[in-house]
């Protein structure tokens, strides 16, 4: 039986690719009409085959679908419960074009096994945003350059995620299973709530901003103590200092980019060449440090071009630029 539900998942595959052969068609009508279990079975897939169109425009549709089809095989021919097919997962991964396009990814799953329960990915390149579901149905912005990783079911006592990057969280509430999201330097723990958390493995700092509810900040460091934070206020974890200080903040101005701006206010170069960085996949060289420190006010739309960005940055001041490639020079 197992032999044969593997192979009836690659014709699946295949008539949904439009690469069954006559003879494939032909058995899968069959398998079909054997019963009304295989029929369910089949809708299943169909459903997420044809969901994958709804976001993205026909070209790009189609490299989802291909990429679904070969998840669908790798995923049911490398595991299997022992007794039938009790989970199955899908992703459809946009490829989206600079400087960004808002897209959604997102995985769905059955009840699964929890003794197996299947780690899901979401990343997102530099340039893009992406939205996903989790299966409690909390909804995760993924702000460019990030990684988010989460059990399918969530089927344990926490509903615990890891994250490298910065996400925008709005967790649904739960009293009953905390919501946990680890980080290469701190955790942040709610039952429900809408926060910002930026948490770059490459950073040496993580920044947590609390919209609604409540959230408790853990750093990795049993020294310092826990902090409890309320709507508006924000905690930044040095990992050079090991000090931890939290301020109250206009909210808006960091987590406008999921809404693809990127807002500043009173920001160093610095910062915001960090965050041009990642929305372009460019390289800034500064010829003059003193550069760095000059602070600016403003707004980038995310779907300006990088030219749009440099030249605001150069009428504002009397910085001058070149560029070759994705190399940039500031002087």
């Amino acid at each position: 039986m197992e032999n044969e539900i593997n192979h009836i998942d690659l014709v699946i595959a295949n008539f949904l690719s439009g690469e069954a052969t006559e003879d494939e068609n032909a058995e899968l009508n069959r398998w079909l009409e054997s019963s009304s279990s295989n029929k369910k079975h089949f809708e299943e897939y169909k459903r997420i085959w044809d969901n994958s169109q709804t976001y993205f425009p026909p070209v790009e549709a189609l490299a989802d679908q291909l990429q679904i089809k070969d998840q669908i095989i790798n995923r049911l021919t490398n595991y299997r419960p022992d007794r039938s097919i009790s989970f199955w997962l899908y992703r459809v991964a946009a490829i989206l074009v600079l400087p960004v396009v808002l897209g959604i990814g997102w995985y769905i799953g059955n009840a699964g096994n929890k003794e197996k329960d299947i780690i899901c990915e979401v990343s997102t390149a530099k340039g893009n945003i992406s939205r996903c579901t989790l299966a409690d149905g909390t909804e995760v912005w993924l702000n460019a350059g990030s990684t988010l990783k989460y059990p399918s079911s969530m089927n344990g006592d926490l509903r615990e995620v890891n994250l490298d990057g910065e996400a925008y969280f709005k967790v649904t509430k739960n009293a009953h299973k905390p919501f946990v999201v680890n980080t290469k330097l701190a955790k942040v723990k709610v039952l429900g709530t809408v926060f910002n958390l930026k948490a770059y493995s490459n950073e040496n700092k993580v920044e947590t901003t609390l919209e609604e509810g409540q959230v408790e900040f853990i750093t990795k460091n049993s020294a310092v103590n826990p902090i409890v934070l309320k709507p508006g206020e924000q905690v930044v974890f040095n990992h050079s200092s090991q000090k931890l200080s939290v301020n109250n903040v206009d909210t808006y101005l960091l987590t406008a980019w999921k809404d693809g701006k990127y807002v500043f206010k009173d920001a160093e170069l610095k910062d915001i060449i960090a965050e041009l960085e990642r929305l372009y996949d460019v390289k800034f060289h500064i010829q003059n440090d003193s550069l760095l420190h000059m602070h600016f006010r403003g707004m980038f739309e995310y779907d300006q071009n990088i030219f749009s960005a440099l030249e605001t940055l150069e009428t504002t001041t009397n910085m001058k630029y070149k560029m070759e490639g994705r190399q940039i020079w500031l002087q």
